[in-house]
């Protein structure tokens, strides 16, 4: 996710922050505004008067219970989103010819009884040097395309929300939860991808050659996976189960919604080569990471659902020679993803379903998914 310049996560919905029907209120009671401050404390003066009884019906709150979600800001509920994302996944890294990072969950049994050991979701193994050099001829032929794409790029570099919204119909007053849901999951994204990159730091097109000369600054964190892949994967994939979820008969039908979203990540994704930060198999490293990165967040957020996804994406099968392609690694009419992507007797990606448990949802990501599920359900007549 991107950074600004007080090195907070960018809100990807900022596009849409002039649709906020509070705006009216900011004015009042915000920190800095003396005025508001001194108009409250005369006010105060003015009518408190002699002291009253206190409310005797006043009871203790109710812990740990999704009813208070509604009661609170939209910022303090996605710091308890990415509390329990975060909480439920670890990370661990090695090094063999090249390097290998994996990413686990941490599956939670009811209390009393002994955690459930760790499980893997995604494990990342680095292409080798000379895939990086050969995926060299990408980056120079797709710099030919930076000034169509330029204007595209730029927008993506902050947001990619907006252009999700060009396919599906979201928007503040619409869909606040559905909203709430992505940010959500990039937030998480963020943390596990930020944590990933660290693992293999892996080098960017930038320190290959002087000629790429990227259109945009270049971020300082590694090029493998693509962050940007990663996000514009686990949005789309996430936000076509929700509409499949909300069994209205147009998302149901066959797999246009999916198809598009699928298409929209992948020209997100390919826009990063042209930009001159990122290699196709970063690409392709990023996708596997989102895809699965959706199916896990589907499992956590829906009591429904009943299964979910590991994957592994072994850098040094993939052939440098190919481009990334999204059809290699996941099927959107079904929602699957590809068992296995590249040679049969070495592939470059693999993956594998597995059940969930009943306790594998959790109560405040679920308070959140069915809000957001509301939100795509039709009206009929």
């Amino acid at each position: 996710m991107p950074f600004n310049a007080k090195g907070s996560p960018e809100n990807s919905f900022n596009s849409f922050n002039s649709f906020n029907s509070f705006n009216s209120f900011n004015s009042f009671g915000t920190s800095g505004n003396t005025v508001a401050a001194e108009a409250l404390l005369t006010t105060r003066d003015g009518i408190v008067g002699a002291p009253l009884d206190l409310n005797p019906h006043i009871t203790p709150g109710s812990p740990h219970d999704p009813r208070n979600l509604a009661r609170l800001s939209a910022d303090v509920r996605a710091s308890l989103y990415l509390s329990e994302l975060g909480s439920r996944v670890a990370f661990s890294d090695a090094i063999d010819e090249t390097a290998i990072a994996t990413l686990w969950r941490r599956d939670t049994r009811p209390a009393g009884r002994s955690p459930q050991p760790d499980s893997l979701l995604v494990q990342i193994t680095t292409p080798t040097i000379d895939q990086f050099k050969e995926q060299m001829a990408y980056l120079t032929a797709y710099a030919d395309l930076r000034s169509d794409r330029a204007a595209e790029i730029l927008s993506q570099t902050s947001a990619i929300t907006p252009f999700l919204a060009s396919i599906s119909f979201m928007d503040p007053a619409r869909t606040p939860f559905t909203l709430e849901l992505m940010s959500a999951a990039l937030g998480f994204t963020n943390y596990c991808g930020m944590r990933l990159k660290y693992s293999i730091s892996a080098k960017r097109p930038i320190e290959f050659s002087p000629q790429v000369q990227p259109i945009i600054p270049t971020p300082t964190h590694g090029s493998l996976p693509s962050g940007h892949a990663t996000e514009a994967f686990v949005t789309a994939r996430l936000l076509w189960k929700l509409l499949r979820a909300s069994n209205s008969e147009q998302y149901r039908e066959d797999g246009v919604w999916g198809e598009m979203f699928m298409r929209l990540a992948s020209r997100i994704a390919t826009n990063r080569t042209v930009a001159g930060v990122h290699f196709p198999v970063d690409s392709a490293a990023g996708a596997v990471l989102g895809l699965t990165l959706a199916d896990y967040l589907h499992a956590v957020c829906d009591p429904e659902a009943n299964e979910l996804t590991s994957a592994c994406f072994n850098g040094p099968a993939f052939n440098a020679a190919e481009d990334f392609d999204w059809h290699a690694l996941y099927m959107a009419r079904e929602d699957r993803q590809t068992k296995k992507a590249g040679k049969k007797r070495r592939p470059w990606a693999t993956s594998e379903r597995h059940p969930t448990t009943p306790d594998m949802a959790s109560p405040v990501l679920t308070w959140l998914w069915k809000k957001a599920q509301a939100e795509w359900q039709d009206f009929s007549v």
